[in-house]
């Protein structure tokens, strides 16, 4: 895999752009949430949308010409606190959103696992530099495993793909040289341990 190659699915694959992309996997799921009314999806995935991607993305230049970060690329640990904390931030705002709006229980409990996970990796940044993209992924993977039993339907396929996502995005992350084997291997565990915890017990 070469550097473009890596860069494409490092973008494609961000973060940010994970909780939306569960929400749209758990619509086409076959489960009962592929029964909420149109609008009711509509308002869900662009709070969802809004509050973890947007938002987040909005604050990128701020960041910049404050100087708290040299670049998106956030090179060292140090530059990750304050933008992952207004990003856990936005997260548990978009998840206070649903919940006040009374969004079905598996989708609040999604969006309160990515708050979680991005309030780790916060803590995670004063003294590593955690790969976020991992902890996404690995999210993604163990939510998509705990919905799976929780709503009792077959997501085999998408848990498979979650699998090789993470593979592809994890050797792509260490191609970049961004991270360390460590930090994309706890990155993983990280984000699939506290999606399950979160979705199958709180």
């Amino acid at each position: 895999m070469g550097k473009t190659l890596a860069k494409t699915f490092s973008l494609l694959l961000h973060p940010l752009l994970l909780p939306t992309i569960g929400i749209i996997i758990l619509y086409n799921s076959g489960s009962v949430l592929e029964y909420l009314p149109f609008q009711a999806k509509k308002i869900i995935l662009l709070i969802v949308g809004v509050s973890t991607l947007i938002l987040p993305i909005s604050f990128v230049p701020f960041f910049i010409f404050q100087k708290i970060i040299k670049n998106v690329q956030m090179e060292n640990n140090r530059e990750r606190l304050v933008p992952f904390f207004i990003t856990s931030a936005l997260f548990f705002f978009g998840y206070f959103l649903l919940v006040r709006l009374g969004a079905p229980q598996t989708i609040t409990k999604f969006i309160l696992a990515a708050t979680v996970s991005a309030a780790i990796l916060f803590l995670y940044s004063f003294k590593w530099k955690i790969s976020a993209h991992l902890v996404g992924i690995g999210g993604l993977t163990g939510a998509l495993v705990a919905i799976s039993f929780r709503l009792s339907v077959n997501m085999e396929y998408y848990i498979m793909a979650a699998v090789l996502l993470s593979g592809i995005i994890g050797y792509s992350r260490l191609k970049l040289k961004t991270h360390k084997p460590f930090h994309i291997y706890v990155g993983w565990i990280t984000g699939c341990i506290v999606s399950i915890l979160v979705i199958s017990f709180f």
